[in-house]
């Protein structure tokens, strides 16, 4: 049975990943622009509801929130509840608004709230630029804490009660029937267990018959009943322990697989930008959910934004941080066109409070694609490989930069490139290069060339992400994946820009 300390323990990680979510979910700059009533336009106030709303309806919270202090008295600034206006004042709060306010710290409790009841929740302090503090807080009724608790006990409670009963049933068995000789009921009970408990091996009606009324019979009846009920109470404890374990492991991946999965973007439209790039991302995660990240979107009619990277690590953990750089990745691209800035800006926002030293290998690009200049930057991640169109193959020299989100004081170098009509890009993570066969060599960059070079030069994006990870599974044999596998191809098409028109022709 799951104990109350472990189903409590759970709800506030839950609640403390929705108060720290919050803040990215609202823009950057939207805890800066708040200086009083109508700070924040009505519209954007309702638009930021709906998402947080949203995101808290997927979790399974009951309120998110943000509270803003203003000449001694609290105000509501970003709410998920949609009959929250912004600067509404909250005029009684609960005791847990007072205490983080006095520690600076996370603050977790089962607090008494006089407008809202009794709650289980999550309290943190956060700043913004101008020091100025708020308090984001994410709770959860403590009525569904305690219907948790009890749906485990009630459960806990009939799987004794019913062992209960079989015992009793068993044991008025044991004493009441003498039947058969000794031969018999050992054989039989012997059989029983070596098949394994088959539903197909029954008592005799004539080993049960009662003629005698001797004890001498019963008693070893009664000891291979209770072999039989030791071994199968064993095998059945083992499996639930097992069961369990495998269910709570497979829950947290399949939870994270999915969220994983919201943040990467749909497949790239052929129309987009009129035809002038093919594009194509193919990612084979290791577990159900990985580090591995892609993106891709059009800033304007003439820029592509596109990133892969590598988290270090793997499984939740992996997965959570490569959702917070899919969503820093966006924010940063809203503000400049310069991926190396953007790079920046990631970084410094990561290696804040980075306390595990959980880092990402990334590459950013931005392509113009009237003129085919590739602006870009590449933080610690694997060489891309260009295929000219006259089928030369080359790796993408690019500058040594440091991983990202490790050292919030590190510079980042911008590079540029001209990409031809026709050339491919082809970039991939390193669950490519270092997967391993059955006798422990590696694929390596050696195998992926030739590979990349033996592909015809009209060879789709996706035909090019098929063939590497056709021949990287093959090469693995059954040997287990070690790593995600990621890939992203480019092709920038002859595709002529009318600018008289402003139109792709």
């Amino acid at each position: 049975m799951q104990s109350n300390a472990a189903i409590v323990n759970e709800i506030d990680r839950r609640l403390l990943i929705c108060s720290y979510t919050m803040r990215l979910i609202l823009p950057e700059d939207y805890f800066d622009r708040i200086t009083g009533p109508g700070s924040i336009a009505e519209q954007e106030h309702m638009d930021n509801t709906h998402d947080l709303e949203a995101f808290l309806n997927n979790v399974g919270a009951k309120y998110l929130y943000a509270i803003y202090r203003h000449e001694g008295r609290y105000y509501f600034v970003a709410s998920a509840d949609p009959t929250t206006p912004f600067w509404t004042e909250y005029e009684n709060p609960a005791p847990n608004i007072f205490e983080v306010e006095k520690l600076k710290s996370v603050h977790i409790s089962t607090t008494d709230d006089p407008d809202y009841g009794l709650l289980r929740s999550v309290v943190i302090p956060y700043r913004d630029r101008q020091g100025r503090e708020y308090i984001i807080g994410a709770d959860i009724e403590a009525a569904e804490v305690s219907a948790l608790k009890r749906r485990a006990f009630i459960n806990f409670l009939m799987m004794g009660s019913l062992s209960f009963a079989l015992a009793v049933i068993f044991s008025y068995l044991v004493s009441f029937t003498i039947t058969k000789p000794l031969a018999l009921l050992s054989n039989f009970t012997r059989r029983l267990c070596d098949g394994g408990f088959a539903n197909d091996i029954r008592l005799a009606p004539e080993i049960i018959s009662s003629r005698d009324g001797t004890n001498s019979e019963s008693t070893l009846l009664a000891f291979d009943i209770n072999r039989m009920q030791d071994e199968l109470a064993t095998h059945i404890e083992q499996l639930k322990l097992t069961q369990s374990a495998r269910e709570r492991a497979e829950s947290e991946l399949r939870i994270a697989g999915q969220i994983q999965s919201t943040f990467l973007p749909p497949p790239f439209k052929p129309a987009t930008f009129g035809g002038a790039i093919a594009l194509h991302a193919f990612m084979k995660t290791a577990k159900q959910a990985g580090g591995d990240l892609y993106d891709y979107f059009q800033l304007d009619d003439d820029h592509l934004c596109f990133s892969i990277g590598d988290v270090s690590g793997k499984g939740m953990p992996a997965a959570i941080f490569m959702s917070i750089v899919v969503v820093l990745m966006r924010a940063a691209a809203k503000t400049t066109y310069d991926p190396a800035a953007m790079v920046a800006k990631i970084n410094a926002d990561l290696a804040e409070g980075n306390d595990s030293c959980t880092f990402v290998t990334l590459f950013v690009g931005v392509l113009n694609v009237r003129t085919g200049v590739l602006n870009f930057c590449n933080g610690g991640h694997n060489p891309a490989r260009i295929r000219h169109v006259d089928g030369h193959l080359e790796a993408m020299d690019s500058a040594c930069n440091c991983v990202v989100g490790v050292m919030d004081d590190a510079t980042f170098k911008a590079e540029a490139l001209v990409i031809k009509p026709g050339d491919l890009l082809y970039f991939y993570t390193d669950g490519v290069t270092e997967a391993i066969a059955e006798d422990d060599s590696f694929y390596g960059e050696e195998r992926l060339d030739a590979l990349l070079r033996s592909q015809p030069l009209d060879s789709t994006v996706a035909h090019v992400n098929q063939v590497v990870a056709t021949d990287v599974e093959t090469f693995a044999g059954r040997h287990e994946q070690a790593d995600d596998i990621t890939m992203l191809s480019l092709r920038y098409q002859s595709v002529v820009y009318n600018t008289e028109k402003g139109t792709r022709v």
